[in-house]
């Protein structure tokens, strides 16, 4: 009870803040990158998985596979 009446004399002393007034230019929420999504269907299966990424994430993981086989010896076209 001490505590509740603590709190609520805090909140009577505290100062009012007033709401900041709007920005002259409104702030411009970034795009979200576009997905793209793709069709998959994984060897000894009738079923296709959908897989959806970014355009970036797609040529990402294409790199990293080109990546492992240049490890490997093997040579991509």
């Amino acid at each position: 009870m001490l505590t509740f009446a603590l709190s609520l004399a805090l909140l009577a002393a505290a100062p009012e803040m007033a709401p900041a007034p709007p920005s002259a230019v409104s702030e411009a929420k970034p795009e979200k990158p576009k997905m793209v999504c793709r069709s998959d269907r994984a060897s000894g299966s009738r079923l296709k998985n959908r897989i959806c990424m970014t355009q970036e994430q797609w040529d990402s993981q294409k790199s990293n596979i080109n990546d492992a086989d240049r490890m490997r010896g093997r040579v991509s076209g």
